[in-house]
């Protein structure tokens, strides 16, 4: 249940203050072609309830709880190691059948002692696909640890235990894997334990992932937006965010503000500092999470030329773009870390990923890639979801004057890469495109252009 409104005509009220733009749009009752469900409602056909990782279990879909400990059945387990040092760090289980057959013990997750100085971080889930999703960890004493997931008993203090392996860190504390064979559309709970064969004596806090729906499958679908999380450390929206109901979250960039940093200890303790506040750890435990970038993971557009030949520049990219890769659970592999990439939720939607910060080529013209380019046509033509979601990590919508001081950070100031999305839309008359973007420091919906009656100028925009 994407909601947006559909008038017409959008209206935009620009107020103007210390040379930033709130941007208000005008808004009927409609909802993008009939996604069929009420604004506000719970989308999920139950009614939302806290997620926040530590605290009591809400029901919010059959057979499936958030909260401190629970979710949906599955599996049996196998022990492999976790990240390594000879390529990405990503290690992939044999695909055995997770999904059928758990083993049911008698095994409360939150009785046993949470200790965040051993797992000082948040803990990430992402890549979800309807039989698979990748995890990471950073675990600072470099020790082995248990990974368990699971899903609900029959009763308290019983579990479903889905998938068991001892995750083995690398030379840097980071551990990086995927979980296959798992079942579409279901909800797990996971944690990382100190200790073996059940006898543990510390956990990390307890995650909640939910896999993609079958491919055949059409249901609404909650989705969390956050971008931008600043250097106060403290963000009130997020907290808000965590306190609902969400099937994926979407970041779309500035995870963490990395400006000044160079080396690559200086990136990894600067992303430690983010990753360690309270809202982040429970902001990613809630849900699993699909990551695009934007200019402060390296640092502020302004500081960093991405067509730079300055070898210093080049290796602090690569210091930067190592840090980030080895902690978020993204499937891409250095050098180079190919970033944009896409998820079918079913029927319902599909989630394109961009990168619309690192291919851009001012000198040339070009927003992005023409290969990059090339993706976005395709998976726009050839998708069968009702929903295509594009994930670019700056505004597309032709915005008020205003903001013409900014143009060259967003797609207005690529003409030709714009107009060529507009053109293949139109020409395609590719409907129900909804793009999501950060990066602005401000929240608005808009219409990605305040008049015409073609398909481009009447999709919606969602920044946050």
């Amino acid at each position: 249940g994407v909601q947006t409104c559909a008038l017409p005509i959008c209206t935009f009220l620009t107020v103007s203050a210390a040379g930033f733009a709130a941007l208000l749009v005008a808004c009927g009752e409609d909802s993008i072609a009939g996604s069929g469900t009420d604004a506000g409602s719970s989308s999920s056909g139950t009614d939302a309830g806290t997620t926040n990782a530590e605290t009591s279990t809400t029901a919010v879909n059959p057979t499936v709880q958030t909260g401190s400990d629970s979710t949906d059945p599955d599996g049996s387990s196998d022990t492999t190691q976790g990240a390594d040092d000879s390529s990405s760090g990503t290690d992939t289980d044999d695909p055995s059948a997770v999904c059928e057959d758990p083993d049911l013990i008698d095994w409360d997750p939150a009785d046993e002692a949470l200790d965040e100085a051993v797992f000082p971080l948040a803990i990430m889930s992402g890549e979800m696909r309807p039989e698979s999703a990748m995890f990471t960890i950073y675990v600072p004493d470099g020790t082995p640890k248990t990974f368990r997931m699971w899903t609900p008993g029959e009763r308290a203090g019983q579990v479903s235990l889905v998938h068991e392996r001892t995750v083995e860190p690398n030379a840097d504390g980071f551990v990086k894997f995927t979980v296959e064979g798992l079942c579409a559309g279901t909800w797990y709970d996971y944690g990382y334990f100190v200790g073996e064969d059940g006898n543990f004596s510390a956990r990390s806090r307890i995650g909640h992932v939910r896999t993609a729906i079958a491919e055949d499958a059409l249901e609404p679908l909650v989705v969390a937006l956050v971008s931008c999380c600043g250097s106060s450390l403290d963000w009130p929206a997020v907290g808000r965010t965590n306190e609902e109901y969400y099937d994926v979250l979407l970041h779309l960039g500035d995870m963490a503000y990395n400006d000044g940093m160079e080396t690559l200890a200086e990136f990894r303790a600067n992303w430690r500092d983010w990753m360690s506040t309270p809202d982040y750890r429970n902001l990613f435990s809630n849900a699993g999470v699909y990551a695009t970038w934007d200019d402060h993971e390296i640092d502020d557009n302004s500081n960093f030329d991405r067509e730079t030949m300055d070898p210093a520049e080049l290796i602090r990219r690569q210091n930067a773009m190592d840090s980030y890769f080895e902690l978020v659970p993204i499937d891409a592999e250095g050098p180079d870390y190919q970033i944009w990439r896409t998820f079918r939720w079913g029927l319902t939607a599909e989630i394109i990923v961009l990168d619309c910060r690192y291919e851009r080529r001012p000198s040339q013209g070009l927003y992005m890639s023409d290969t990059q380019m090339a993706f976005l046509e395709d998976r726009l033509l050839n998708s069968p979801c009702r929903f295509k979601i594009v994930m670019n990590s700056v505004p597309i919508t032709n915005m008020p004057l205003q903001w013409d001081i900014a143009a060259d950070d967003r797609w207005d100031g690529y003409p030709d890469s714009r107009n060529r999305v507009r053109d293949f839309i139109n020409e395609n008359d590719i409907d129900n495109v909804l793009f999501v973007s950060g990066d602005f420091h401000c929240s608005f919906l808009s219409r990605v252009e305040p008049n015409g009656d073609d398909t481009f100028s009447q999709l919606r925009e969602v920044a946050c």
